[in-house]
């Protein structure tokens, strides 16, 4: 699979913590990436760079072929982002902050159907800001797929749901992959990136640990009955 974006050698520190320390890696179009670390590791940081949001204060980043640093706004309209924390006008509906975010876009996605996909058509006419958790998720993954995008970005798409939510919500993110979308997702839930992930990246102190399938790094650990959580214990917290 070829290379849809290719970061070489990122650096980015805020006074005088490195939170990416010297990071190179490439995703492979159509895969899904998951990005894993504890708090504060520079998993967002990483992310955000990848999506233009933060520039590095060294190193280049490739995306769809562009240049991000030249290219940024040619890059936005070929990917969709989903935040932890969409900010949103107070006082706007399910549709009416579709639309918005319609307009932003050369290419669209039928709206219909990324309403019906998502189930959000009872929710139109709601504020975004009334919603519960699980419904406020899957309006920002309607946001992020509004352009129909190339790459979609998670990051921590699943936090704060109930299961019932969790599952549904990777239901409708598979529905995507299966079309050939690239995705990159940082998570939490090592059970949900064990289970859906083709790669994944572990990130300690702004430093890329390993890359890998996750059957291959839970390999590692020469245990039997390991998982990925042991694989995170062991590489992402450990000494």
């Amino acid at each position: 699979m070829s290379a849809v974006i290719e970061i070489k050698n990122i650096k980015k520190s805020y006074g005088n913590v490195k939170a990416v320390d010297d990071i190179s890696l490439q995703v492979k179009r159509g895969e899904v990436l998951g990005i894993i670390g504890a708090n504060g590791a520079g998993k967002s940081t990483t992310l955000e760079i990848m999506m233009g949001l933060r520039k590095p204060d060294e190193g280049t980043v490739t995306v769809l072929g562009m240049d991000i640093a030249k290219e940024s706004e040619q890059i936005k309209q070929k990917i969709g982002i989903q935040l932890q924390q969409t900010a949103l006008y107070d006082r706007i509906k399910v549709k009416e902050a579709l639309e918005l975010f319609s307009s932003y876009y050369e290419k669209k996605r039928d709206i219909n159907e990324i309403i019906e996909v998502l189930g959000l058509r009872p929710y139109l006419n709601k504020f975004v800001k009334n919603l519960s958790g699980g419904w406020q998720q899957r309006t920002s993954l309607a946001l992020a797929l509004i352009n129909d995008p190339d790459i979609i970005f998670l990051d921590e798409p699943t936090t704060g749901l109930d299961p019932q939510a969790r599952l549904e919500l990777w239901g409708c993110i598979n529905r995507y992959r299966k079309e050939g979308k690239t995705i990159i997702l940082s998570t939490h839930y090592m059970d949900e990136a064990q289970k859906h992930c083709d790669r994944i990246a572990i990130i300690k102190k702004g430093k890329l640990i390993s890359v890998d399938e996750p059957k291959r790094l839970i390999s590692t650990l020469e245990n039997d009955g390991a998982t990925l959580e042991d694989v995170y214990l062991q590489y992402a917290v450990g000494n």
